[in-house]
This record gives structure tokens, sequence and C-alpha cells, in this order.
């Protein structure tokens, strides 16, 4: 059975942005597909241990799997990437440097792995835009290049956010 799991991001809502669009067209395309409320998500030390066993009891991680992150959510896919074989990763507005941010701390405790992302997922996607106040698409090719992702850059998309008026990423479903 082909899987997908849809990573919101921080603060982010399950019927906000555009994950509902993607969850529906994932559905369309057969795909037994998870948009859960992960916990910590809205609180301001987001516990990556406590969503990754949350995770654990939802579904199997398997190479039947894919994962779509966005943002702090695109972080804990490629945490889950470097423990489980995964068929693909699709980060959105993610990165992968050190985030010394008190309230990210928790998903820091050591650096990403970037060799055994690579050695567990079939194919990862890095999606950016040109105008995310958060994070330079130069930024999200560098980890591209880190990952051997392929780097797709959508202009205007800001952090692919209602804030900015985005409520679908069919580019996405080129890939899937």
């Amino acid at each position: 059975m082909k899987k997908a799991l849809i990573l919101q991001g921080w603060y982010q809502k399950l019927d906000s942005n555009w994950y509902q669009w993607l969850k529906s067209e994932l559905e369309k395309k057969s795909y037994e597909t998870y948009l859960p409320e992960l916990p910590t998500m809205h609180t301001d030390l987001i516990d990556m241990e406590a969503q990754i066993a949350f995770l654990n009891k939802l579904l199997n991680l398997d190479k039947d799997t894919i994962v779509i992150g966005h943002s702090i959510g695109a972080v804990l896919a490629l945490r889950l990437g470097e423990r489980y074989q995964l068929g693909k990763i699709f980060t959105v507005a993610g990165w992968d440097f050190d985030d010394l941010t008190p309230e990210h701390r928790l998903f820091w405790k050591n650096k990403i792995n970037h060799e055994q992302i690579k050695e567990n997922v079939d194919e990862i996607y890095c999606i950016s835009s040109d105008n995310d106040p958060y994070f330079t698409a130069s930024t999200e090719e560098e980890m591209s290049k880190r990952l051997n992702a392929k780097f797709i850059l959508i202009p205007g998309k800001g952090h692919f956010t209602d804030k900015f008026g985005i409520s679908k990423i069919p580019e996405i479903l080129e890939f899937i």
C-alpha cells in the first residue's frame, strides 16, 4: 500500500496552507494519506522525539512511504530519513543547518546525518521560493546538494503559507 505523510509547520493548522489540498490529491492517486496533528507543534518548545514516537504509533514508515514536510516539518522529515527506509522525502521551505533558537533545540541534539538520509531514502526533493522571508533559495539549494536531492525553485511563494496566498503546490505532484 502506498502511503503519504504530510508534516505541518510550526504553529500551522491542518486546514491551512496547502495541506488539505495535497491530502486530497494524494488520495486521488490511491495513497493512504496521513495529515496528523503533531504533538507539541503548537507549543514554544517542539519535541522531535515525542513527534517521532507519535508517528511510529500512527503508521509503518517504510519504502512505500513518501514524506512531505513543511518548514520545521521538513526538518522532521529529514530526521525520519535518518532512521527509516523511505521512498521519497519532499522538504518545503526547509533547512538542514544547526538551528540554535531555543524553541527548536530539541531538533538539534546532533547534526543532521546527510549520508544516512541518502542511504535510506530513494528520492529527495527540496522545494524553495525566491522570496521566503526565513530561508533563502540558495540555502535550500545548498541543502539539496548535500542530500543529492532535486532542487525545485517556485518563484513568489514566500514560506508556502496562507499568508502568501498559497493553497496549492501543484509542482509537487509532478514528482509523486
